[in-house]
């Protein structure tokens, strides 16, 4: 085993423990927060954009600072709705299975990640590297970042690559 294998090995580890502590429940919100957040803020930066002109001349500034509060927004939003449901679903005694699920849900995280890491190091060259090339786990995630490289813009699927 080479050092590919102790990162992606510690990467699921903590991943899964961090679902497990959180539970799926908190993971799903999480994400669906970040995304959200993403969108609305998107969506409403322009409009809110001229509440900061009083203070900020630059209007890519005025943008920038009426996009962060929206995320931060809906993130506070979303955080106080799954504090509740995570007191509702252990309060029904479902908090082992949260958190089963939430470890489930932290690994594929950690797969997702991986393949993420793996497809930039076949785009950089990076897989050519003795310590890579040794590794243990680099054929399965080399395998699934082929497998998606049809959803990948062409730009990124064209320059990812393996031996």
């Amino acid at each position: 085993m080479t050092i590919f294998d102790y990162a992606f090995l510690g990467l699921l580890c903590v991943m899964a423990i961090l679902g497990f502590w959180r539970g799926l429940i908190s993971e799903v919100l999480a994400l669906a927060g970040w995304i959200l957040g993403f969108i609305v803020a998107r969506m409403f930066a322009g409009q809110v954009a001229f509440l900061f002109a009083d203070w900020i001349s630059e209007p890519a500034f005025a943008y920038l600072a009426a996009f962060a509060l929206i995320f931060l927004a809906v993130l506070v939003v979303v955080a106080v709705v799954r504090y509740a449901l995570r007191a509702l679903i252990h309060a029904v005694g479902l908090g082992f299975v949260d958190r089963g699920f939430g470890a489930l849900f932290g690994t594929a995280k950690a797969v997702a990640i991986a393949c993420l890491l793996v497809a930039f190091g076949g785009a950089s060259g990076l897989s050519r590297a003795p310590w890579w090339e040794a590794a243990m786990f680099s054929p399965l995630l080399e395998t699934a970042v082929v497998a998606a490289k049809p959803w990948m813009p062409n730009v990124v699927a064209d320059r990812v690559s393996f031996r």
